[in-house]
């Protein structure tokens, strides 16, 4: 009787990456070295696998903080073959993430009653104020508001905000 033993040899994509802006993490393409008798398995923890090409796999990953697996493993006539794993850090943004609606309808339909600011950072938010069309401030606070825009008329409005060292402005539109 004779026996055939294949050794099936690690792939090359044991490694790791960092990213440290989490909003524009590009769409990444990752190889192993092909062989035509190999079935080629890709798995991620997280994200979305775009493309597989057999030993090649187009990978968007997250945009949150966290460390995610990319494995691939391959089998060779039945037999559970090779198998290689990259991990991938994606650190806490820098950049801040807020959400200003453009506009509110405190019209008392339970829907969109309140102006508040949303996203990862809102809660850091130092000092926010409203501005009539006038300039006159109509609404302060040190931190996040939920402005419902009592005894205003229907107009634009102006939220000046500041959160880690950075101000912004935008308009909001009260509709009633």
């Amino acid at each position: 009787m004779r026996w055939l033993v294949y050794i099936l040899l690690p792939f090359s994509l044991f490694s790791q990456e960092t990213y440290d802006n989490c909003i524009d993490i590009p769409l990444q393409t990752y190889q192993v070295s092909y062989d035509a008798n190999k079935l080629y398995y890709w798995q991620i923890s997280a994200g979305e696998i775009a493309e597989i090409s057999s030993n090649s796999a187009t990978i968007q990953w997250p945009d949150s903080a966290g460390t995610y697996i990319l494995s691939v493993w391959t089998t060779r006539f039945g037999c559970e073959g090779d198998t290689s794993y990259h991990l991938v850090n994606i650190n806490n943004c820098a950049n801040i993430q807020l959400y200003f609606p453009s506009s509110f309808t405190p019209n008392k339909d339970g829907i969109n009653e309140v102006y508040e600011i949303k996203g990862r950072d809102a809660s850091e938010i130092e000092y926010m104020s409203i501005y009539n069309r006038w300039g006159q401030r109509i609404a302060e606070s040190d931190g996040n508001i939920a402005w419902d825009g009592k005894n205003c008329q229907s107009g634009v409005y102006i939220v000046n905000i500041f959160v880690k060292n950075n101000r912004f402005i935008r308009t909001i539109t009260l509709i009633k």
